[in-house]
């Protein structure tokens, strides 16, 4: 009877999946809810909605997903693990993921509740996932430099949640990436990378299981600085011909790391790829020089359109001016083609927005904001969410934050309009420390 019913949920969720791609349950708000579809329950079903809900509750667990090569036997082993009666009733979401890692169930993951469902703010849950990914990815470059090894599936588990915030909040998570760590550089800047990859890769429609492939590229695509000398990363002057050659072979280096890793079986491959080629322009220019080979893949160049945008928007000792995310995107446009795959570059510059999410901004009110949520309506995209920051007198205030689609009721027109962007830098002002503070 169980084996029946097994395969009857079964050949329920391969339907799904072959159409979908992949499937998550998600419990939210007294509710469950299936690709982001509320699930229905009237009287005659409710008592499995209820069942089902108090499961959920007593594991700690907020999802289960499902992803397209999930197989029968699979879903068996997760069941199996799912009906323990030895689950400890503190802690039971942390030991089920202990088993399902222990079993190999690569395709069926579960999440734990986050706190924002425990009275903690969606904001402040977001900002300790945004550095619980920085310490995960410095341990991952310790332990390389040891034992050549690392927890993929915790990774993995971290793209599923960064994934999650991202649809619940993206504009927040932009604004994370405005957080610039310049003593440990290439730790922030590939979290910044492997945020915006994931958010991108959404937009141009991704699966789930694609995304965390995607994410885990990014996450790992500068692996291969370890191999290099830290005074020459670092160097605060023009590097020579030969350091320039020695930076260049990081991406060999990474690609070689990635397939000697313990765990590289079940590391997506296109990983490899994007580590060795996301310094490789849309003509096949840049690094490293291939004989042969005419395209690259879909990953690496995703990976460098982000790469690229997060790099120079980043202060370094070599950089005498960061550019603003404004000024990012209108240089990026100059290479289209060159540079950068023109069709994904036009995606990603629809995504990041005529006012990126960070932008310092000043308003006709003689305000000035910083930019907080973009505008989802096509119409309105020139009119984000801004904070505002400085009244009209020039002072600092701790301003609400404003929509630009506001009409004042006597005029009939927009209360305020953005007009121009501004360098944070000349004014002092560090964007990220206030959706920091948002989520304290």
């Amino acid at each position: 009877m169980v084996q029946d019913q097994i395969a009857q949920l079964y050949d329920s969720l391969h339907g799904i999946l072959e159409k979908e791609g992949d499937i998550v349950l998600r419990a939210r708000l007294n509710a469950f809810y299936i690709n982001g579809v509320r699930v229905k329950f009237d009287y005659s079903n409710y008592h499995i909605y209820k069942s089902l809900w108090t499961d959920f509750q007593s594991k700690e667990i907020s999802a289960i997903s499902f992803s397209a090569e999930t197989s029968e036997d699979e879903l068996q082993r997760f069941l199996q693990i799912w009906m323990r009666k030895d689950l400890p009733s503190k802690g039971a979401c942390e030991k089920i993921v202990a088993l399902i890692d222990s079993e190999n169930i690569d395709h069926i993951a579960v999440e734990k509740i986050a706190p924002v469902e425990l009275n903690v703010s969606r904001e402040k849950s977001a900002v300790r996932l945004y550095f619980s990914g920085i310490h995960l990815l410095k341990e991952v470059f310790e332990k390389q430099k040891e034992e050549g090894a690392f927890n993929l599936n915790l990774a993995k588990r971290w793209m599923q949640s960064i994934y999650n915030h991202i649809q619940d909040d993206e504009s927040f998570i932009y604004g994370l990436t405005n957080i610039k760590n310049y003593d440990d550089y290439t730790l922030n800047h590939s979290i910044n990378v492997c945020v915006l990859a994931i958010a991108f890769g959404r937009r141009l429609g991704l699966t789930r299981e694609e995304l965390i492939d995607l994410g885990i590229s990014a996450f790992l695509h500068d692996l291969g600085k370890l191999d290099v000398p830290k005074e020459i990363l670092d160097k605060p002057s023009t590097l020579t011909n030969e350091e320039r050659a020695v930076i260049e072979t990081h991406v060999q280096h990474g690609a070689e790391r990635l397939i000697e890793l313990k765990s590289a079986r079940r590391l997506p491959i296109r990983a490899v790829q994007v580590a060795l080629e996301h310094h490789l322009k849309a003509d096949l220019g840049g690094y490293p020089r291939y004989v042969r080979k005419k395209t690259v893949s879909l990953f690496s160049k995703i990976v460098k359109i982000v790469d690229y945008f997060d790099a120079i928007t980043t202060k370094r000792v070599y950089r005498p001016r960061t550019l603003t995310r404004e000024e990012a995107l209108k240089e990026m446009q100059q290479r289209s083609g060159e540079e950068f795959d023109p069709v994904l570059l036009k995606a990603f510059m629809h995504m990041i927005g005529v006012y990126p999410v960070g932008s310092l901004v000043a308003l006709d009110s003689g305000e000035i904001g910083i930019v907080f949520e973009a505008n989802p309506h096509p119409a309105f995209y020139m009119r984000p969410k801004v904070k505002v920051i400085a009244d009209s007198n020039g002072q600092v205030i701790e301003g609400e934050v404003v929509d630009l689609t506001d009409i004042d009721a006597e005029t009939g027109k927009f209360k305020r309009t953005i007009v121009k962007c501004l360098d944070p830098e000349e004014y002092g002002i560090r964007v990220a420390d206030y959706f920091l503070a948002r989520a304290s």
